[in-house]
């Protein structure tokens, strides 16, 4: 068994004096619970009524109403007269002290033992009672030590607990034989038959007990015996997950992707505090059209309950789900089929993530854990710009293909106004199609030029320089603190916990840098013997600043310009972007290091409960619980840092953009537990209600004009308010929820789930949605005739089937609202407008029936593990914005549009591979597959920018677009093409200016016209499977544990490739001389020329590629110092560890980083959908060193 860790703090920045106060206040509260525990202990109360009892009668009464445990000799307990005592509310010591004060004894209190003893001075040397001694070690089957460990006498609340070194010493009086148990949370309890004769010295190896490690799994509203679910749910402790992900994560979204089967989690994005997305068995919503969940990724995002807290991830500002630290949880709970999420209703359409945080444990003693580590991080992945020589090369390429365009008729790429380079020309008469010269209508010959011949680059245009703008831009060898501290325990009555973590997290880029700060602080205590309370809260701070991003991809900008001109941040020309050599473009240099993007994040989440026993076995509950997430944003852009566009007419004044936002989520929970048992029969049964409301606001103000770029650039100093905005919203939901179990003979398991939601979205009639489920299992193991089927250990079969719903569209959208109208119509006045969203009345539920069968199973001694499972989800009216017409002056309308249905397969297995006395190898494997289909548009069309997005039949998000079936190489080859167009009543086959090294698309319907009609399907997000592996091999106190996450199958859009030539602009190596050129005609892309936006523009297969990928996601090597060295020290557990995320990428994408390219969900914007990637924020590869300690 090791002792838990948690990483030392050491040099921690300074944080602002209140918020450490505040801290440093709920720390020592904590403290004082735990180190006062033996004065709580004797300040008990108790009411008596004993008359004529003996003293073991006494002490077993104060037991029960106290937990107090008492050490005696039963020689002098029996010797002692018989005792009538009558108190009230008393103090436990008061009233020992009043029993005993005539006697030969006394009570002495050491935390919550009571222990029995002769007072010193009235010791009889003459006492014949002879003592007899069981003493020993507890230690686990590594040969460390087990502190905290329960040793009692069978059937009595009498006993000692180890010690530090797992030390213990049980003395009694002689007599008969006597049973001794030791038993500790997650061990397997060993009884000892002392015979009470003589000393005795007994050492206890204690083994885990699997069964109960896994045994408590947590639920909706409740926990459940892993032995007993019946619904597709998938667990992960909290320690395997900082082995799965390493130190260097800070959010545990980031962490879970490849440890379950069945939830893909894609990181999006490697800037700081940037959440992931995680999707569990599919699409269910793909249009997304609003609301709590908000935009289309986010729709489809699962629950998260974070203590019995619910909420969604909306992704706005810093991630929400950092309010809790990855090293604070004690276990996460995946629950991912209907039978198991309908009993969230509305909310558990997509799966529903359940995290349960560390707590104190009741008769333990207080523990002090701390921590820190330093990870050094770097991108995955870093493009390699051109060079200057090479860019020269590029430019020369684009003007020759200029001329030839040029000479061919294309007007718009006409290289006289590509001044980097020189050619000769003369001008020649437009003919038309006979031969005749064409005529300007005042007369004159129409003429057109034609290139002679390219004489060479204007050496004067370029610099010297050679400035890579990726390394200049971001960070090299970017540094990450981490500190963690906690106190936990408990005593027979209560728990605690308290923790703290700080982070000062420097980003891949310039002037990136995020800072963290968060407590947690948790109690439950018993207030009596049928009532227990407790109340757990988390608070986390966030401080994060950036640069901007915005403009030109860093390895785009021409390298042959220095980063400072003259001691000053150099200027680019936007010449060739605006047309104008008076327009001057910032760099990404000054972008990033300039503007100040800074952004603060208050999160705060809370809930207290109480419950009480108010028969036996019949319990009520009720719950309240809050979490606001609030951020504020600040972004100045000071003149240098942006584009001078003066030459327009256009002020160049720095900018200062501010805003806020605030989302609360509050509930209200009343329930009733039963639970029967008789003989073979176990009913269980709970009914409750829910009220739910969540508010959010928001408002954002852009200021302009300001006297200095840096000190004046506060909202008091700007020149005016540009715009303004704000917004406010309210939903609410009220539920009432049930559910039914039984289970006969161990054997036969059945369960019935019902929830009904009463939603503010929908209109009367279709406000409140019913969610039924019912699940059940049969344990196949227990059966009779699998009792000499030795190998196989457990064996369960389970099915289900159960409903669920979403309300993905905004507020009361069956409402016709009002909003300003246009001044200009009233006469300057102040009018009155429809908003721009037509109502719908008959808006509903989008409702998903899901089936799952699944098999659990555990074979050789526990040694192999695992579970399977199979599904069919369907969903029924999916929410999404429907075609308006353009008279109605409407912009949006909302309707159930879409019928989706998910099926597929999920696979776990792993196990102990070895399980020696120094030795151990644990291995994981899962895979997951997914078919996601569109079954039909239920007799609508969909908006027309989401047409080449979605296909009947085909997975959500996909991308229609051009099949490339070769590169035409003579201009012969296009006017054939352009022959036929025009015999079929065309102009053209495909451009007005195609020519040689353009693509030839496939003309799919045969009309010998290249249109919208004769795209296909070319780019699938879906991955064909997904999954992970994971192994540990341990030796003595090293272990090294290894985590590979891998996706196959999936294809996507890169649309960086996807462009035009642009004069004295980069281009992306995968497309350097890789380009169509006389010379070069093999190549894979199309010609390059400027200001060309026909055909190689547009998306084709020619820039689609497979996204699939394996990571070796991390690497971990731990070691956990001897006992030796920890007993010089004086501390209970040191570990000390190292690791390496996101090592190794084995891929065959083009871009960055495969993972970033996300699971199928398009916004209908180019560039934003997860199908198409313009390369977001790299990925960081960290090495991580750290150490943790235990008090």
């Amino acid at each position: 068994m090791k002792c838990k860790r948690i990483f030392v703090p050491s040099g921690m920045k300074r944080l602002k004096i209140v918020r450490i106060m505040r801290l440093f206040s709920i720390f020592m509260l904590v403290f004082t619970l735990g180190a006062t525990a033996s004065g709580f202990s004797q300040k008990q109360l108790v009411s008596l009524d004993l008359k004529q009892r003996d003293v073991s009668t006494l002490f077993r009464e104060i037991w029960k109403q106290t937990g107090l445990r008492f050490v005696y000799n039963e020689k002098y307990v029996a010797d002692l007269p018989l005792v009538n005592v009558k108190v009230d509310k008393q103090e436990v010591k008061k009233v020992l002290d009043e029993v005993f004060k005539n006697t030969a004894f006394e009570c002495v209190f050491e935390s919550d033992v009571i222990y029995l003893s002769r007072r010193k001075q009235e010791a009889d040397p003459q006492e014949k009672v002879k003592e007899v001694t069981l003493k020993g070690r507890v230690t686990d089957k590594d040969g460390n030590p087990m502190p905290g460990v329960t040793v009692r006498i069978a059937n009595m609340a009498i006993g000692v607990t180890t010690d530090v070194k797992g030390d213990y010493k049980l003395t009694m009086s002689e007599g008969v034989h006597t049973e001794i148990i030791f038993s500790f949370v997650g061990m397997k309890s060993v009884t000892y038959r002392f015979p009470r004769e003589k000393d005795v010295t007994y050492n206890v190896v204690m083994e885990e007990d699997l069964m109960m490690m896994e045994d408590v799994v947590v639920i909706g509203y409740g926990t459940k015996a892993q032995k007993d679910i019946t619904s597709a749910v998938g667990t992960v402790q909290g320690e395997q997950l900082m082995k799965t992900a390493g130190a260097a994560a800070n959010t545990f979204d980031n962490m879970l992707g490849g440890v379950l089967k069945g939830v893909l989690v894609t990181q999006n994005s490697g800037q700081l505090g940037a959440a992931a997305t995680i999707n569990i068995r599919g699409i269910t919503s793909p249009l997304g059209a609003g609301g709590t969940q908000g935009t289309v990724s986010s729709a489809n995002e699962p629950l998260y309950v974070i203590d019995g807290i619910p909420f969604f991830n909306s992704k706005d500002g810093i991630n929400p789900l950092s309010v809790i630290s990855p090293k604070d949880i004690e276990s996460i709970d995946v629950l991912k089929d209907a039978a198991a999420t309908a009993i969230y209703g509305s909310r558990g359409a997509n799966g529903v993530i359940i995290v349960r945080t560390k707590s104190g444990k009741r008769n333990e003693k207080m523990t002090v854990t701390a921590g820190y580590s330093i990870s050094v991080g770097n991108p995955v992945k870093r493009y390699k710009p051109l060079n200057t020589a090479e860019f020269k090369e590029y430019q020369e390429e684009l003007y020759r293909n200029a001329m030839t365009a040029t000479n061919q008729g294309n007007d718009m790429a006409n290289p006289l106004y590509l001044s980097f380079a020189q050619s000769s020309y003369h001008m020649e008469p437009v003919l038309d199609e006979a031969g005749n010269p064409v005529y300007e209508p005042w007369g004159e010959s129409k003429k057109r030029i034609i290139f002679d011949e390219y004489l060479g680059l204007n050496d004067e245009a370029f610099g010297t320089v050679n400035t890579n703008w990726v390394k200049e831009t971001q960070n090299k060898n970017a540094v990450t603190h981490q500190y963690n501290f906690a106190v936990r325990g408990g005593g027979a009555m209560m728990n605690y916990s308290f923790s703290f973590n700080a982070s000062d997290q420097e980003g891949l880029y310039i002037n990136d840098r995020l800072n963290r700060y968060g407590a947690r602080l948790s109690v439950d205590a018993d207030v009596s013997k049928r009532t227990r309370i407790g109340a757990s809260m988390g608070y986390t701070f966030s401080r994060k600043k950036q640069g901007d991003e915005s403009g030109k991809s860093e390895w785009l900008v021409r390298p042959d310009v220095p980063v400072y001109t003259n001691g000053e941040l150099t200027r680019l020309s936007g010449e060739y972007d605006y047309g104008m050599s008076e327009i001057t473009l910032a760099t990404p240099v000054a972008k990033r290091r300039l503007v100040q993007d800074l952004s603060k994040s208050y999160q705060f989440i809370g809930s207290a409960y109480l419950e009480y026993e108010l028969i036996k076995n019949l319990k009520l509950h009720g719950d309240i619980n809050l979490n606001v997430f609030q951020d504020e944003m600040n972004t100045f852009y000071p003149k240098k840092a942006q584009d001078d566009m003066t030459a327009f007419g256009m002020p160049l004044d720095g900018l200062l953009n501010t805003g806020s936002s605030k989302v609360s989520n509050s509930s209200i929970n009343f329930r009733v537990d039963y639970r029967w048992i008789h003989e073979q029969h176990e009913l269980n049964a709970m009914l409750g209600y829910g009220w739910d409301r969540s508010f959010s606001n928001a408002e954002s103000h852009n200021y302009q004009g300001f006297p200095d770029d840096n000190v004046l650039n506060d909202v008091n100093s700007a020149v005016s308010m540009t715009n303004k905005r704000s917004a406010e919203n309210t939903e609410g939901l009220n539920s009432v929820y049930f559910r039914l179990g039984y289970v006969f003979g161990n054997r036969y398991l059945a369960e019935f789930n019902f929830r009904s939601d009463a939603s503010s979205k929908f209109g009367p009639g279709n406000k409140r949605g019913y969610f039924p489920s019912l699940s059940l299992g049969w344990r196949v193991k227990q059966e009779s005739f699998m009792e000499n089927v030795e190998w196989v250990n457990d064996l369960k079969l389970r099915m289900s089937y159960g409903k669920t719903g979403s309300t993905n569209v905004d507020d009361f959208s069956y409402i016709q609202f009002f909003t300003r109208g246009n001044r200009d119509l009233w006469g300057n006045e102040v009018s009155l407008g429809l908003k721009s969203v037509l109502p719908n009345r008959d808006v509903k539920w989008e409702m998903t029936g899901e089936y799952n069968v699944g098999v659990d199973f555990s074979f050789l001694g526990h040694r192999l593990l695992g579970s399977v499972d199979a599904y069919y989800r369907k969903t029924k009216g999916a929410l999404g914005p429907a075609p308006v017409p353009y008279e109605s002056g409407f912009g949006s309308y909302t309707a159930n549009l879409i019928d989706m249905s998910n099926h597929g397969v999920e696979i776990e297995i792993g196990g102990g591979v070895i399980r020696g006395e120094n030795w151990s190898w644990d291995t994981q494997f899962n895979i997951s597959f997914n078919r996601n289909r569109l079954e039909k548009l239920n007799g609508s069309n969909l908006n027309e920018f989401l047409l080449d997005y979605y296909m009947v039949g085909k997975p959500s998000g996909i991308l229609k677009g051009f099949v490339v079936e070769k590169i035409f190489q003579t201009q012969e080859e296009v006017n054939q093409a352009n022959q036929k167009a025009v015999a079929a009543g065309y102009d053209y086959y495909y451009g007005e200016y195609a020519g040689p090294g353009d693509y030839m698309f496939k003309d799919v319907n045969g009309d010998g016209h290249i249109s919208d009609e004769d795209k296909e399907l070319i780019a699938n997000p879906e991955p064909r499977f997904f999954g992970g592996f994971f192994n540990t091999l341990s030796w003595k106190g090293l272990s090294l544990s290894v985590m590979f996450q891998f996706s196959q199958g999936a294809t996507a859009f890169f649309e960086s490739l996807s462009k035009l030539g642009v004069p004295m602009e980069s281009v992306e190596r995968e497309m350097f001389r890789n380009t169509w050129t006389p010379e070069n005609k093999n190549a894979r892309y199309a010609r390059m020329v400027p200001n060309y936006y026909d055909n190689g523009t547009y998306p084709s297969d020619r820039y689609v590629f497979k996204a699939s990928y394996l990571r070796l996601k991390n690497i971990s090597l731990s070691y956990d110092l001897p006992m030796g060295v920890l007993r010089k020290l004086n501390v209970q557990g040191i570990q000390v560890f190292a690791g390496i995320s996101n090592l190794w990428t084995w891929t065959n994408w083009p871009g960055l980083d495969p993972e970033t390219v996300g699971i199928g969900m398009p916004t209908g914007m180019p560039g934003t959908g997860s199908v198409s990637n313009i390369d977001p924020y790299p990925l960081s590869k960290t090495f991580s060193f750290g150490v943790n300690v235990q008090f």
